[in-house]
């Protein structure tokens, strides 16, 4: 079918003709550029313009009845027709590579991460094919790169839908304009390009996908044209997307590409039309059968995740999306063998032992027994939180994203109600009794009719929650998603009173009273004469809460929660609330004058994200400073008995205001207390990878925030603006590093110039093509002599920026001055105690050991002008621990060889050699000569080795003390 005939260009040609021949000139522009793709994925089927089109066509099927423009099922507005199609056009364009840019992706620290990380298995297998002894030179060469070529299109593959949008940035021009220059436009066709790639939840960002946006003067539904780009480009299984011409083409082909390939051809029947879609397929291989029912699996899931998001749409809620089903008796997908296929296929699946799961999920999910209390309670809150958006819609007030937004007023009119009573009981066998403690939950939230009871509080693993039934109705995130945290209750108690009651239920049904004495027995049902909506949970407890147990679990869970929680107790009332940020805010004077510390609290409110950053600060002379954490902490606290710090708050985790996770004693003057609400953070079933450290400011919201406090802070600091105040921003970036980059323009290295000192920026930095640095390279244990010396004076008699030890150590650890710069030259300066070494732009020559591990020690080459000096160690903190090792030496000549030897032959012995070689000379190094021997005396057993090619003969050189350390040194 020719595009012109399809009903969706149609209808968009007597919509918009102008949007109309603009796709038409898109066509033409991106045609050429999709054609490039099977140069880096010549492996994969047809992802060119034929593919973009076959996408149109079904996308058209699935929106309008006999591909008849004129009835369509859904009123889309012509902008909204065009962004689907471009998109349809563009959403692949992330996979055209030149080979410019493959070589700077293995260049790339992201390809080194890849290659240690997901890719690590297939890089080794290449690196073990080219070293392999038993291939010829060309074969493992040709084998090596043509893997590594699939490798690399592999890395590609996983980023392409995030490449398509830098893609489109740099070729707007060339790809017609497509967008018209208008800049809402773009963004959305980037935004829909990018959503085939994501993960289905990512769909609910509504900032990204709207269900409603105003452009070029019509309303889009910018979320529901991810939802069709993603169905449509599942729905591409033409046979002729796996041509065998292509195929042959392709060969050779990585061991698992073929049954994509050939899974195409298997299908004899095809049908997708706006309200139901079919397939039936005959394979020949098992392969074949379960990559074709995972993708139709797959399109089956991605249509059911459609329509619970579109079930809550303010546009296009109408829409039903197609019946679509597998495995099923009826189904409308059929995978099945052919008549000459050699497998059988089963729907034998791993089955559970129910005892021994009920046994795991019960008892050993989580941490401390008394655990199943804080899955009560976040059932609680969620329930709570349903029924306070219930009443704000009852009565026409907006809905805020997050519950934790409602007004405060409203909020604590759903209290949750805990107590603890201790009752009698009596054994029915003995007649004896005896005290058990009864714990009561209770909310006002929406409780339970006899369907939601049934079809999710009864059903292990299924979450009303996460249900469809669920986002229709509510907008807000959840705390509660797997449907089995209620199970843990059954490790400390047989015998569970469950008292509900819904408003709202179907047929008026009254509140309900379950009994429960286990998961896997019947349970009791009896009505309640409960008339307030919510569910109140009775535990008789076989375990004991001790004395203020109660409150001190509940307390340390509830730090962010936004509902009031009252804890009756033995006749005494307990009220938690969420914390209050004053109420951390401990200041304090001290034993000194003028001298005071103070925590500041700096909110935070983003997308999904709240809480504060605090900040420790010592305020000496009215001046408040942020670099005497270290001073205040170690310092301060030793020099009296009396002297203490204030209580400063730990780092915090809350998922929905339940802490998680919280750090016992951070170090650094920064903190953050953060609850977050939306989407960015997931939990395991037992929540417990939440106490693991977090990198705070990985997350942009935090991120963003905490740049706009330390810029506000420098922006009015007295001590910043001084001008010698420098470095004061390095004690933040110390504790900070990931802003570094933020912080490019700041002026933060202090150079000299022909003497004159100079502070400048890290950009002004970057761009210099040399630098000098005065370092101390004396013996430590030289360095308690006094300096008698100007070293300053070092920096006289050179134009080129300069750095002294001393400011090098001043600088944060996030700042690395030695990358990708190499020593040429060093020089002896005053006394022979300090080097005068001369930095370029390029790679070191490290020498280094293969496979021998990390020795701490980076060994560079490079020439120093006493040839009878081996090596010494050059700088010693923060920025490195570099060595240099003297190319005009003739033990470092000899080493080199080796290095180059190894990089050139697999020889195990002499790579085992020169390995323990390295580690034995770091330690004379270190020790500035001292403890020579045991190097000396390997050196000299090299020359047993047996069979040694001459070229790593050793020379005859006697290793001494002296060729460590420049001579002066030594007296």
């Amino acid at each position: 079918m020719q595009l012109s005939d399809i009903a969706l260009v149609q209808y968009l040609k007597s919509k918009s003709p102008l949007y109309y021949g603009k796709i038409l000139e898109l066509k033409e522009s991106v045609a050429n550029w999709l054609s490039y793709i099977p140069q880096t994925f010549p492996h994969y089927t047809r992802h060119t313009v034929e593919h973009s089109e076959e996408i149109v066509l079904q996308l058209s099927k699935l929106l309008f009845k006999d591909n008849e423009f004129e009835q369509p099922i859904l009123r889309l507005s012509s902008v909204e027709v065009f962004i689907l199609i471009a998109s349809a056009y563009l959403h692949d364009s992330g996979m055209v590579v030149s080979d410019k840019e493959k070589l700077k992706i293995i260049q790339s620290e992201q390809w080194g991460i890849f290659v240690n990380g997901s890719g690590k298995k297939r890089w080794d297998e290449i690196e073990a094919t080219r070293t392999s002894t038993s291939l010829e030179t060309s074969v493992k060469d040709f084998i090596a790169d043509l893997q590594t070529r699939f490798l690399i299109a592999e890395y590609i593959r996983k980023n392409h839908h995030i490449r398509a949008v830098d893609i489109l940035v740099q070729n707007h021009n060339l790809l017609g304009k497509f967008s018209f220059d208008d800049p809402a436009l773009f963004k959305t066709i980037a935004d829909v390009c990018v959503s085939h790639g994501l993960k289905h939840f990512e769909l609910e960002n509504s900032d990204i996908y709207p269900d409603r946006r105003d452009i070029r003067g019509e309303e889009v539904n910018v979320r529901f044209l991810a939802i069709l780009l993603r169905i449509g480009d599942l729905l591409d299984m033409t046979y002729d997307r796996a041509c065998p011409l292509l195929l042959n083409a392709a060969c050779p082909l990585p061991a698992d590409s073929l049954a994509h390939w050939t899974q195409y051809q298997r299908i004899y029947h095809r049908l997708t039309a706006y309200d139901r879609i079919e397939l039936v397929a005959k394979c020949n291989t098992q392969d074949e059968h379960r990559f074709l029912q995972d993708w139709c699996q797959w399109l089956v899931e991605e249509i059911n995740n459609a329509s619970i998001l579109m079930s809550k749409a303010s546009r296009h809620s109408s829409w039903i999306a197609p019946v679509v089903t597998i495995g099923k008796n009826n189904s409308t997908i059929k995978v099945e063998p052919s008549g000459s296929a050699m497998y059988i296929p089963s729907e034998w699946k791993f089955e559970l032992d129910h005892d021994a799961v009920f046994q795991r999920l019960i008892l050993d999910v989580y941490k401390n027994e008394k655990e199943f209390l804080r899955e009560i309670l976040q059932n609680a809150f969620d329930a709570t939180r349903c029924k306070v958006y219930e009443d704000l819609k009852h009565e026409g007030k907006s809905l805020p994203s997050y519950p934790n937004e409602i007004d405060e007023v409203i909020r604590n009119k759903y209290p949750i109600n805990i107590k603890l009573e201790t009752l009698k009981v009596v054994n029915p066998l003995s007649g004896e009794e005896y005290s058990k403690q009864l714990l009561v939950v209770e909310d006002n939230g929406i409780g339970m009719d006899s369907e939601i009871i049934k079809r999710y509080f009864l059903q292990v693993g299924r979450s009303y929650y996460s249900s469809e039934d669920f986002q229709r109705n509510y907008s807000f995130k959840p705390i509660s998603q797997f449907g089995v945290g209620f199970l843990s209750v059954f490790a400390v108690s047989e015998n569970v009173t469950v008292e509900t009651y819904k408003i709202h239920s179907k047929q008026g049904e009254g509140a309900v009273r379950l009994t429960l004495s286990g998961p896997k027995n019947y349970l009791l049902t009896e009505r309640s004469d409960r008339r307030i909506s919510g569910t109140k949970i009775d535990i008789l407890l076989d375990i004991e809460f001790g004395e203020d147990e109660l409150i001190s679990l509940v307390s340390s869970w509830c730090k962010k929660v936004e509902f009031p929680i009252y804890i009756h107790q033995y006749g005494k009332e307990t009220l938690i609330q969420a914390e209050n940020q004053r109420e951390l805010l401990n200041n304090s004077g001290t034993l000194l004058e003028d001298v005071e510390f103070a925590t500041s609290a700096y909110p935070i409110k983003g997308e999904g994200v709240f809480g504060e950053i605090y900040v420790f600060s010592v305020i000496k002379n009215n001046i408040n400073r942020w670099d005497q954490w270290g001073w205040a902490n170690y310092t301060y606290t030793k020099s009296h008995p009396l002297a203490e710090l204030p209580q400063i708050p730990n780092n915090l985790i809350c998922l929905h205001g339940i802490a998680f996770a919280e750090s016992g004693y951070p170090s650094g003057p920064f903190r953050f207390r953060i609850d977050y609400r939306g989407n960015s953070h997931k939990q395991n079933l037992s929540r417990q990878h939440m106490e693991q450290r977090e990198n705070y400011l990985d997350d942009p919201v935090l991120f963003e925030r905490f740049i706009e406090i330390v810029e506000d802070h420098l922006k009015n600091s007295p001590v910043h603006n001084a001008p010698d105040g420098w470095y004061y921003i390095h004690s933040i970036l110390d504790h900070a590093p990931q802003i570094i980059l933020h912080f490019m323009d700041y002026s933060l290295i202090r150079v000299y110039v022909n003497g004159a000192a100079k502070v400048i920026s890290l950009n002004e930095f970057e761009s210099l093509e040399e630098f000098v640095t005065i370092t101390d390279i004396s013996h430590r244990y030289n360095k308690s002599r006094a300096k008698t010396d100007n070293i300053n004076d070092c920096a006289q008699d050179t134009n080129l920026p300069t750095l002294f030890e001393d400011d090098l150590n001043i600088l944060s650890r996030s700042i690395r001055v030695f990358n990708d710069r190499y020593p040429y030259k060093v020089e002896k300066l005053i006394n022979e105690r300090y080097a005068k070494t001369h930095w370029k732009k390029g790679r070191k020559k490290i020498i280094e050991g293969k496979n021998s591990g990390n020795y701490g020690e980076n060994f560079v080459v490079s020439s120093y002008v006493d040839d009878e000096i081996f090596g010494f160690r050059l700088i010693e903190n923060r920025q490195g621990n570099i060595v240099i090792l003297n190319e005009n030496n003739k033990l470092v000549n000899w080493i080199l060889r080796i290095q180059d030897f190894i990089d050139r032959e697999n020889n195990a012995l002499v790579t085992s050699a020169f390995n323990k070689l390295l580690e034995l000379l770091k330690i004379p190094i270190r020790l500035g000569g001292y403890e020579y021997e045991e190097l000396s005396n390997q050196f000299e057993k090299w020359k047993e080795i047996p069979n040694l090619p001459d070229e790593l003969i050793p020379p005859q050189i006697q290793i001494s003390k002296s060729m460590f350390l420049t001579k002066h040194s030594l007296l």
